[in-house]
């Protein structure tokens, strides 16, 4: 049967749930009204999230785009699936979700916003359409990116199942929204780094407006089945705490916490706010909830008996920084005072947060339950010692345990280049 007037062809309606993956890029989770801010900016995610499963305490693997989203769709740490930073291609052999639910049966599709995201990185793995039609240089509005998966879920038959990934750039600098929202923000007298919050609160405003015409859709061509919802981001901004700005080269809070939601009528809506998770249980949990057996090896472990039985998620939440290209690491240290030679790690477990960078001999210590903004460093108190000593075990447990990936790290001219123009630096 062929669709007319842009209605998808009936058929027998599928039994499976179709899927819609939302990443965020540069969400924090504090700024969402829904994870306890007071300022009204996002009234849509909000609604949707008081009707969801939602995680106060969600993490992601890395403050890095490339690395994150890899993690999100492989269940896989960074080190496993081996993208340490944006411009590296995700390797043909590691297995992602939309590989599995294509093999699977089901129509996959991806709208993306960024170029950090773009096919050239291998993202593009098991999607049978990777829509990436930028508005702008290297990026493009949320509006049109929903406008684009709407018209094509609209198309979609009832009787096969899909799954969309959609991507959002929209709170990632340069802020590039509509005046309306970003004028309610921003006073004559803001200039620098406080001119960019004021600009992220518009940013946020406006990716949380564009969100209605993608839920539409989705009721609108809704099937007994449902579609189950997975919405998170990628990493979070800092604006000056502990005395940092933007992403990338640290674990700190505000950086690493983000949103996780999942929706379907089969699920209670809830907030789960005894266990802490990671974005590396993602995949696992999505396919779980679609009864989607498969045989693929990850890291991560679904949160099904968790969101369903109440069973207490209780495992450590591993976390890692991005590498930087050596050239980089002096003017960074020069700019910012951050030293960001070798890696660094971080490891959250029952209240205490560990983060260490071994190559320049930093090791941090912070009980979030009583300091979550990390204000106090406990790695030299004296009374901390067995904490630090415990942490230090779970984190070199966690690392023994990961097969290493080699990385592609050299990257061209090109791809260095507009990853400079979205502020990142080699």
């Amino acid at each position: 049967m062929i669709a007319a007037c842009g209605k998808a062809p009936l058929g027998p309606p599928t039994t499976q749930p179709n899927l819609l993956m939302i990443t965020f890029d540069t969400l924090r989770a504090d700024h969402l009204g829904g994870y306890g801010s007071a300022a009204n900016l996002t009234p849509n995610f909000d609604a949707l999230a008081a009707n969801s499963v939602m995680y106060p305490d969600a993490y992601a693997p890395s403050s890095t785009t490339g690395p994150s989203h890899a993690t999100i769709f492989s269940g896989l740490h960074p080190n496993e699936h081996g993208v340490l930073k944006n411009g590296v291609p995700l390797s043909d052999d590691v297995v992602t979700i939309s590989e599995i639910l294509k093999e699977q049966g089901y129509s996959t599709a991806a709208f993306v916003s960024s170029y950090a995201v773009k096919s050239h990185f291998r993202l593009d793995q098991g999607f049978d359409l990777y829509d990436e039609d930028f508005n702008f240089p290297r990026r493009r509005l949320g509006g049109y990116t929903i406008e684009a998966a709407s018209e094509w879920i609209a198309e979609q038959p009832n009787d096969k199942p899909w799954c969309v990934w959609v991507h959002l750039m929209d709170p990632h600098k340069p802020y590039k929204q509509p005046k309306e929202f970003l004028d309610p923000y921003i006073t004559p007298d803001l200039t620098g780094h406080e001119l960019a919050k004021a600009s992220y609160n518009g940013a946020v405003a406006y990716t949380d407006s564009v969100l209605p015409g993608l839920l539409n859709s989705i009721r609108a061509q809704e099937s007994a089945a449902g579609t189950l919802m997975a919405i998170t981001a990628d990493h979070g901004e800092l604006f000056g705490e502990k005395g940092y700005y933007g992403h990338g080269t640290n674990l700190y809070e505000d950086v690493v916490r983000v949103p996780l939601i999942f929706n379907h009528h089969s699920l209670s809506p809830q907030i789960i706010d005894s266990s802490v998770v990671g974005l590396v249980d993602f995949s696992p949990t999505v396919l779980e909830l679609l009864d989607v057996a498969h045989e693929v090896d990850m890291s991560g472990l679904s949160l099904v008996s968790n969101i369903k039985n109440g069973e207490q998620a209780t495992r450590a939440v591993f976390m890692q920084r991005r590498i930087f290209d050596e050239d980089s690491i002096a003017p960074i240290l020069e700019e910012i005072g951050a030293n960001v030679e070798g890696p660094q790690w971080s490891v959250v477990h029952n209240g205490y947060k560990i983060i260490v960078a071994p190559d320049i001999d930093e090791t941090e210590l912070y009980h979030l339950e009583n300091d979550p903004t990390e204000q106090h460093d406990l790695s030299e108190v004296k009374a901390e010692s067995e904490n630090l000593r415990r942490m230090q075990k779970i984190l070199g447990d966690i690392l023994e345990g990961q097969t290493l990936r080699a990385s592609i790290d050299d990257l061209s001219a090109e791809v260095l280049q507009n990853l400079e123009q979205l502020g990142y630096a080699k």
